[in-house]
């Protein structure tokens, strides 16, 4: 009974907050809020009531419950879904073009050591098929090698950055996303 009570209450401050011009004749009454409609829904009362009416314990049992509930269909969202199909950013031209145009010049113009390119795919695509949000650190000493998995990263849509790590040349790859979808299509013409 004191709740109901208390509902009114709120209700009379809600509906004098509603007008906020000086003079009565021109005041805009807004909307009904969701809190001033869930005061009148007999059944959200009701629900309001036993809620209140828990212990402290069951209460955060009661929202801890309600929480998982409201994460399951963004984790659902989250889940990997390949896009490849019905997202043009996943065709193979797309992902070509990502690559950057020097990148893919030398791609063109130089006999490409397609066994070496091959592993590299290989190699990004077994990492971050199993581990999508880990980071793949490797210790490349060959220039070219590096140049070539910086092309690998930019076709696959992974992030890519080298560096000096204790006298040696270090490669550090992450996927920006939640989760890893390859491109169809790889670069070394044995995935065609």
């Amino acid at each position: 009974m004191k709740y109901l009570f208390a509902d009114r209450y709120l209700m009379t401050l809600l509906e004098s907050d509603d007008c906020v011009a000086d003079d009565v004749d021109t005041c805009i009454c807004a909307s009904p809020s969701i809190f001033a409609e869930a005061c009148n829904n007999e059944m959200y009362i009701e629900i309001w009531n036993d809620f209140m009416n828990r212990s402290g314990e069951e209460q955060e049992k009661v929202l801890v419950y309600l929480e998982k509930e409201v994460r399951k269909p963004r984790e659902k969202a989250n889940k990997c879904k390949d896009k490849r199909i019905e997202h043009p950013a996943y065709s193979p031209e797309e992902c070509y073009q990502r690559i950057q145009r020097s990148l893919r010049c030398t791609l063109k113009r130089r006999q490409i050591p397609m066994g070496t390119l091959e592993v590299l795919e290989e190699e990004m695509l077994s990492f971050f098929s199993v581990s999508p949000e880990s980071v793949y650190i490797a210790m490349m000493e060959n220039s070219y090698q590096r140049l070539l998995l910086h092309a690998v990263c930019q076709y696959m849509d992974l992030a890519s950055a080298s560096s000096n790590f204790e006298g040696k040349r270090q490669m550090r790859v992450v996927n920006r996303k939640w989760c890893f979808c390859p491109p169809e299509l790889l670069l070394h013409p044995t995935s065609r």
